[in-house]
């Protein structure tokens, strides 16, 4: 409980510093952690949890029905292959890594059957590195055009992490010219920040805040 109360404490600081009314949302980043981990914050009121891989991601939402547990909010942050994507639209609530135009097209596709559109971030290569992946910042034009004319998906703004070799401040100040520069068409929201960071972000206009070992501990699965 200590954890999250702390973290808690530190976003509503950094918040308060940064001259914003909102807090960001929170996301637990739950890869790899067990369910009873999922469930110790569960019982402390956190309902939003981030995974990178679709299987664990289906697993451990079943688990939790299981449990009779509906309420959880789950966030998938990982690399996400188009051929997954069917599996994992009716149990998510947003994808924060949507990385090609390829995947924009198979969500649109995969999520005309749904009553309940996903919400989707799409991750820029702020820095460009050879073995990240994201669109470019010279693809924001062309993503732009294909985005208006999605109807089956929300855009709900970027997403990006920042070369760890480099100081992340000008890659969070870039992340947010470029959101009030697409933000009409690509959503306004900045899906930046992690456990290192997370202050930081906000200062640069963070509403999604991605946190893992900062909350668990060390991983147990």
């Amino acid at each position: 409980m200590e954890a999250l109360i702390s973290i808690l404490k530190t976003i509503g600081d950094a918040t308060a510093k940064a001259g914003r009314e909102s807090p960001p949302l929170l996301i637990a980043v739950s890869k790899f952690q067990s369910i009873d981990k999922i469930l110790e914050l569960y019982r402390q009121e956190q309902r939003v949890f981030g995974e990178n891989y679709v299987q664990e991601l289906l697993s451990k939402h079943q688990a939790l029905s299981g449990l009779n547990i509906h309420d959880i909010e789950f966030h998938f942050i990982g690399k996400l292959q188009s051929n997954k994507v069917k599996q994992l639209l009716p149990v998510v609530k947003a994808i924060h890594s949507v990385d090609s135009f390829r995947l924009v097209d198979e969500i649109e596709k995969r999520a005309l059957e749904l009553v309940v559109k996903p919400e989707v971030y799409f991750q820029i290569n702020i820095d460009d590195e050879e073995t990240k992946g994201g669109f470019k910042v010279s693809d924001l034009e062309e993503l732009s055009i294909r985005v208006r004319a999605c109807r089956n998906l929300i855009p709900c703004g970027l997403m990006a992490i920042p070369d760890p070799e480099k100081n992340p401040e000008d890659a969070f100040r870039r992340m947010r010219n470029l959101s009030l520069k697409y933000g009409s068409d690509l959503g306004q929201g900045l899906s930046i920040g992690m456990s290192g960071d997370f202050e930081l972000a906000i200062g640069f206009g963070a509403t999604a805040i991605r946190i893992g070992t900062a909350l668990f501990g060390p991983r147990t699965i």
